[in-house]
């Protein structure tokens, strides 16, 4: 098998910390809380990340971390009626440990998105991109080797 194929995920020089952050619900009453509202982050020239929530006062048998969401930033015409942003697929986050996500690659720039169990009183998040090695880039260029060596001669 050729290693060309694979990014070096394990190598800590191609991860970069995008952000790492604490929210608190808000309390409304002694035993009531207002949501965490869900929270963005930019991402650019990446479309893999690593993103792990922890909540200090979860429960044992909590596996729910929370959700996280690819935001493209367009609208396909101006004559559009809806907000300018196109949301792809989510992933589930789970709680207490770092989750691959890897998106689609549609665009350099795009918004993450994570949103939190209604449950939660508190969350840590800390979001990771890839910078390394482009998987698609080896793809393209086995795939056109191949066609090379397919032309007779």
């Amino acid at each position: 098998m050729d290693v060309r194929q694979f990014p070096d995920f394990a190598n800590t020089q191609e991860w970069n910390l995008v952000g790492r952050s604490s929210y608190q619900a808000q309390a409304l009453t002694s035993n009531s809380y207002a949501p965490i509202t869900a929270q963005n982050w930019l991402i650019q020239n990446s479309n893999v990340l690593i993103i792990g929530v922890s909540s200090v006062s979860s429960g044992a048998t909590w596996r729910t971390g929370g959700w996280a969401r690819q935001i493209l930033s367009f609208l396909p015409s101006t004559a559009s009626n809806f907000v300018a942003a196109v949301h792809t697929e989510r992933r589930w986050l789970r709680l207490g440990t770092l989750t691959l996500c890897v998106f689609p690659k549609l665009m350099d720039s795009w918004i993450l998105e994570i949103s939190f169990p209604f449950w939660f009183q508190d969350a840590t998040v800390e979001v990771w991109r890839y910078d390394g090695r482009d998987i698609d880039v080896f793809q393209r260029l086995d795939a056109l080797e191949a066609d090379i060596n397919s032309i007779p001669s």
